[in-house]
């Protein structure tokens, strides 16, 4: 099973104790958001091989962990990745298990359209390892 992570560049240390977990239990946890030296130089390659993983896991894993003092935060990047992933299931009949760590809060500017995605049942938000 592969699994690809979503959220803030900023959870560096969430995202290394996410690793530890999936290799444990043997699941490959084949991208996630990663510094770079040079972002700029480095962005379109960055994003086109994330989207292009997006496309060939198991399970999208948006770790949408509280910040800037919203729960449940979703950037406008993290939001991009999940409707994207979205659209593989929707436009091209991929079967990759949609999952968020939390419900996101109000404040969120994409609250409503992920509401109704958890409201379709094509969102879920628990454990990724942890069927629904």
């Amino acid at each position: 099973m592969r699994v690809v992570v979503s959220g803030s560049i900023a959870f560096q240390a969430e995202y290394q104790k996410l690793l530890r977990y999936f290799e444990k239990t043997g699941v490959e946890l084949i991208d996630y958001p990663r510094p770079s030296q040079n972002l700029t130089e480095e962005y379109p390659q960055i994003l086109t091989t994330f989207f292009r993983n997006i496309e060939v896991t198991d399970i999208f894993y948006l770790y949408n962990q509280d910040k800037n003092g919203i729960s449940g935060y979703i950037g406008a990047a993290s939001f991009s990745e999940l409707t994207y992933c979205l659209m593989q299931n929707l436009i091209h009949g991929k079967a990759i298990r949609i999952v968020l760590l939390k419900e996101p809060a109000k404040e969120n500017f994409c609250f409503d359209e992920v509401s109704m995605w958890l409201k379709n049942g094509w969102v879920e938000v628990g454990n990724p390892l942890v069927a629904n």
